[in-house]
């Protein structure tokens, strides 16, 4: 029996000292590649329309050009993040701020003018497929002319 007693003290004397198999924190090191790329060769290039846009008070005139180069069709949405002046967010290409957009298909955003005074438009542009595997959002920002008609 004294014998079982000392085995039985050995053993709970070596848990308390050896503690539980479990861990607190677990530490991994992973590395990650990001490379960025001229707009143009962007998978959705949004390229203000160079030299600034002279409109004309009234009307709308292209201001950005985005260009679809994921490798497959888009649904393209633009809003107006910010505006001051007389400037304002026309329209996408066919009328609406929401349309379908094909690999390598590029289409025109419009800048409307209200009155004369210049002022800076810049949009959000938001590119997501079908099935949601792809998500593009990127914002950008154009200075416009309006003019006297």
């Amino acid at each position: 029996m004294n014998h079982r007693r000392a085995i039985l003290a050995l053993f709970v004397l070596a848990s308390l000292i050896a503690g539980t198999a479990g861990y607190t924190t677990i530490q991994a090191e992973r590395s990650v590649d990001v490379a960025v790329a001229d707009e143009g060769e962007a998978f959705l290039a949004v390229e203000a329309v160079s030299p600034t846009p002279e409109i004309q008070n009234g009307t709308s005139e292209a201001a950005f050009e985005v260009t679809n180069q994921l490798g497959r069709q888009v649904d393209l949405t633009v809003r107006e993040s910010y505006a001051d002046g007389s400037v304002g967010l026309g329209a996408v290409a066919d009328g609406g701020r929401e349309t379908r957009i094909g690999d390598g298909s590029p289409k025109n955003v419009t800048a409307r003018c209200t009155g004369t005074t210049d002022g800076t438009l810049e949009v959000t542009v938001r590119a997501e497929s079908d099935d949601g595997e792809i998500s593009v959002r990127i914002v950008r920002s154009t200075e416009v002319d309006c003019e006297q008609q």
